[in-house]
């Protein structure tokens, strides 16, 4: 049948139909809201609390991936998307069909992918027991091999590859549309067992935390955030099962809309946590108004990680300068616990015996622990007099 003879079949009322604008709107909305959380995160880690680490770099390649299918969908909903199957023209329905293949490889595996990797790395911070860390790497593995498989199916979905959106191409082989229904199955399925995963294997850990109970419960219901993309995963499950028989799945695109969305969702419930330094104060997060201290909490690690080791473990002082945001070390020399000078923090007194210290933030009438201001005397500092107010913390390794 000529094109001619076909657009004479059409009724231009159903050609006139389209629900592309209202798709496109949504996935906009919560694709700008994803993208300025991913930016803010940013901004916190590298210029605030100055931690930017691998969980960021991971998050970035996400949302980098996520543009990407921002991308796609704008020339989907250009060519097709939101329209009935039949009204599409074929030109069209080809740019369709390969902004959806690089959609598929882009968000739908490698941005996925990213994020969950980003997420358990981030959860690494939280904790250095020996099972949690097996867990999470196990985790990592997996999710490794789902989206490596995932890519793979995308690839060889048809072959040639150009088989699976220009009908030009002779002698293509394509699985038949039940297989990619179950591969498309089986990728859900695994994207919502680590988003349970990754939302329920810290809720215990955060609660038991020495944190106030306002800032644990803040934590605890950002990552239950995960659990709306589990609900999300689930909706876009129900659609991939009526693929089979669909046969006008342009105009209601509804399993790759849930699917972004699934990945916007995904993308501000892991990243709202780490807002909680630039955010502290605005939430009522902070233990105190300093906001370097509810800033940096952070850079401990990194700066724990520099304490000696003696056998199997290491103990040690950090001390933080609320002017600079920076921690220094105290190492242990013989009896007594010397200032590691590092940078420009030379205002640390030297031969500070630890238990000293802790009798006078005991004798201030200060609580002793890891969450207090302690003023102390600094001696035997050249060209200062007088106090200044630090923040020490027992650290164990």
């Amino acid at each position: 049948m000529s094109s001619t003879t076909r657009a004479t079949l059409i009724d231009p009322e159903r050609a006139a139909e389209s629900n592309a604008t209202a798709f496109l709107t949504v996935i906009c909305v919560f694709w700008s809201l994803a993208f300025v959380t991913a930016c803010v995160r940013v901004y916190t880690r590298a210029i605030l609390v100055r931690s930017f680490g691998k969980d960021d770099t991971f998050m970035v390649l996400a949302v980098l991936c996520g543009v990407a299918g921002l991308a796609a969908w704008i020339v989907e909903c250009k060519n097709g998307f939101g329209r009935h199957i039949d009204t599409i023209p074929r030109s069209e329905f080809a740019k369709l069909m390969e902004a959806q293949f690089y959609q598929n490889v882009l968000e739908t595996s490698f941005a996925f992918g990213f994020l969950k990797v980003s997420i358990a790395l981030s959860l690494l911070r939280l904790s250095k027991g020996k099972w949690y860390h097996r867990i999470l790497w196990t985790l990592i593995g997996f999710t490794c091999f789902y989206t490596i498989f995932a890519f793979i199916t995308f690839l060889t979905y048809c072959k040639p590859i150009a088989g699976q959106w220009n009908p030009a191409v002779r002698g293509t082989k394509c699985y038949s549309r039940a297989m990619y229904r179950n591969f498309g199955l089986f990728n859900v399925a695994c994207n919502i067992l680590t988003d349970v995963s990754f939302a329920t294997l810290p809720i215990p850990l955060i609660w038991s935390l020495q944190l106030h109970r306002r800032i644990r419960l803040y934590l605890i219901a950002i990552l239950s955030g995960g659990y709306f993309a589990v609900a999300l995963g689930i909706a876009k499950a129900i659609f991939i099962i009526a693929y089979v028989h669909e046969t006008d799945g342009t105009f209601f695109p509804w399993a790759p809309f849930f699917g972004s969305l699934q990945l916007d969702i995904g993308i501000i419930a892991a990243c709202a946590p780490t807002l909680r330094p630039l955010l502290g104060r605005v939430l009522r997060l902070s233990t105190t108004f300093d906001p370097y201290r509810g800033a940096n909490y952070y850079r401990a690690g990194k700066a724990l990680n520099r304490l000696p080791v003696t056998g199997n473990s290491a103990r040690g002082y950090l001390r933080q300068n609320t002017g600079s945001g920076a921690f220094v070390e105290l190492a242990k020399g013989g009896k007594h616990w010397t200032a590691a000078h590092r940078g420009d923090l030379t205002f640390l007194a030297t031969a500070v015996h630890a238990e000293h210290a802790t009798n006078q933030v005991q004798g201030s009438g200060e609580k002793s622990s890891s969450d207090v201001d302690a003023v102390l005397p600094l001696t035997d500092t050249p060209g200062f007099k007088g106090i200044l107010k630090t923040i020490e913390v027992r650290v164990e390794k």
